[in-house]
């Protein structure tokens, strides 16, 4: 088990297990430099995903969120910026106790909390989140459908779920461009700057292994969601999906 950073709260349970644990051990190791990392590689299109997930809530006084898989809390970060006067009460969760010491330590508000724990075993009640976001977390799950589960589990019915997520541009030219970077480039200068050997080797990896935005949007429904919105953006290198428990 991994030390729980001062100023952090902790789940119920930190499931462990070998995937687990490469996952927790990677974010912890490149966590310094994500930031930096995420903004360089993508030209600064991380942060406008971002906001446009963000501008897209309709967050009411009172309401609650949960921020999965927040890791340095950029989505926390900019709903605090676009909100800094209604009282809503956000909770921000990620497996990696390095990524939310940097979280905690640079966002303070008494509207945030931050705690150590998994998605995939959310230790929270039914029916108590207003709204959920996950940005660029579905596809590190070991088990997405028991992700997909717990975040359905812990919604208000009729909660709202919000989730960005990477995927591969259709047939083109702009296929060819995004593959030659992502596969050759993106990793070389990541393994660069990161100085972790597989950071930004596993990352296209994760993206080619992961359903379509197709499959996803059904794999949501069938999940027990009516999703309401499916934005690509960029070409199609990154996908926002709005989905609402559906009872």
């Amino acid at each position: 088990m991994n030390s729980i950073p001062d100023g952090l709260t902790m789940a119920m349970t930190i499931p462990s297990g070998p995937e687990k644990d490469k996952i927790r051990s990677l974010f912890d190791s490149i966590s310094p430099r994500y930031d930096f990392l995420n903004h360089f590689l993508s030209v600064g299109l991380d942060y406008v995903w971002r906001k446009r997930l963000v501008d897209s809530m309709d967050i009411k006084a009172h309401e609650s969120i949960l921020d999965a898989a927040c890791g340095t809390g950029a989505l926390t970060w900019l709903m605090l910026k676009r909100y800094p006067d209604i009282p809503f009460q956000l909770t921000g969760l990620d497996l990696s106790p390095k990524m939310l010491f940097i979280a905690n330590s640079r966002i303070h508000d008494k509207r945030i909390q931050f705690r150590l724990g998994d998605l995939e075993a959310l230790g929270f009640e039914n029916d108590i989140f207003h709204h959920a976001m996950v940005a660029f977390g579905v596809r590190n799950l070991e088990n997405l459908a028991s992700g997909i589960a717990e975040l359905y589990r812990v919604l208000k019915p009729k909660g709202n779920l919000y989730i960005l997520e990477f995927s591969v541009p259709h047939k083109g030219l702009w296929n060819t461009v995004f593959r030659f970077y992502f596969h050759h480039i993106l990793p070389r200068i990541g393994k660069i700057i990161s100085r972790h050997p597989r950071a930004y080797a596993y990352l296209p990896d994760s993206v080619d292994r992961f359903l379509t935005p197709g499959e996803f949007t059904k794999f949501l429904q069938d999940s027990g969601f009516m999703v309401s919105d499916v934005i690509s953006m960029s070409g199609g290198v990154c996908y926002l999906y709005h989905a609402v428990k559906n009872r």
